[in-house]
């Protein structure tokens, strides 16, 4: 869903937005373009007058606990934003302003939320899966596999992604050609998960689509990065609250897992006390009985 700052046609906008994140040579250059891309080709827009209230907005989105990606452009001001928002917290953000340093985390979201108060602003919001948004989450928090330079980029693919395959861990793998990114490829508890290319959009989740990638870009390198928590209390501590009202908060008789893994995601579609929103808002003492984190990159290793 689009939410613009003050009245004006939705096609204009919708035309200025396409422009921003579209590439023609298919390649992203940005880093806020790293963040999942909408899967929906058509998503509702909805055109909002001059006394759109944001922080309702941000209280929304984390009351409802979904799972979604922001992203804002200040054309006038050459700013752009993103966040990746599980549950209904933070899990990454970018801000960014030609001529500026980027500011990530916390103090990109505070940026963020003081551009929110500016006029000639569009922002946009859409829904995306848990799974997604925690491998990605490993190119802000991730272990980063540094390549010996004996290495080719395809063996550094095959690599990283069978370590991946192997270890069960979320993560992903950016397939770059030159100074910009042709692909980015998710993986979540053994699988390929999603693979995205900048020219052809959302591709089949399979080793083959990613190869048919990989020749398609000539001089590729490959960058992979592995989120090192094997569970939802090890997330916590990359996550904070949207508005601060989520902080402090320990539901600890209404929560029953005390090391609730990524597999039980599937289980927890509809809100009950064990959601994993509640989950994200366990106290310390519980997280601190969650499992060890796996083993790091290692050549030479099965896992």
């Amino acid at each position: 869903m689009f939410y613009w700052r003050d009245k004006r046609s939705q096609k204009d906008q919708a035309d200025k937005l396409e422009h921003i994140y579209s590439s023609k040579d298919g390649l992203n250059r940005r880093a806020f373009g790293l963040f999942p891309q909408p899967k929906d080709d058509k998503p509702l827009r909805i055109d909002l007058s001059n006394n759109v209230n944001y922080q309702k907005f941000l209280v929304d989105l984390e009351g409802q606990e979904e799972t979604t990606c922001v992203r804002l452009v200040s054309p006038g001001r050459k700013a752009r934003a993103a966040v990746l928002i599980l549950r209904g917290r933070v899990l990454g953000c970018i801000f960014g302003r030609d001529g500026e340093e980027q500011l990530l985390g916390q103090d990109g979201y505070a940026r963020m939320k003081e551009e929110m108060l500016l006029s000639d602003i569009i922002v946009d919001a859409y829904k995306i899966d848990d799974k997604t948004a925690i491998a990605a989450s490993s190119m802000f928090h991730g272990e980063l596999f540094c390549a010996p330079s004996k290495m080719t980029p395809r063996e550094v693919f095959n690599f990283s992604l069978q370590h991946l395959l192997d270890t069960k861990m979320p993560g992903t793998i950016l397939i770059n050609q030159s100074d910009a990114t042709r692909a980015v490829l998710y993986t979540f508890k053994g699988k390929i998960h999603g693979l995205f290319c900048f020219q052809d959009g959302w591709l089949e989740p399979t080793l083959e689509a990613a190869e048919q990638v990989l020749q398609n870009a000539p001089g590729f390198s490959v960058q992979a990065s592995k989120l090192l928590c094997p569970n939802i209390f090890e997330l916590k501590q990359f996550t904070f609250s949207m508005t601060g009202l989520g902080e402090g908060i320990a539901n600890i008789n209404q929560y029953q897992s005390l090391s609730l893994d990524y597999s039980e995601l599937a289980n927890l579609e509809k809100k009950n006390k064990d959601s994993l929103a509640r989950a994200l808002n366990e106290s310390k003492e519980q997280r601190d009985q969650a499992k060890a984190p796996p083993k790091p990159w290692k050549l030479g290793m099965d896992n």
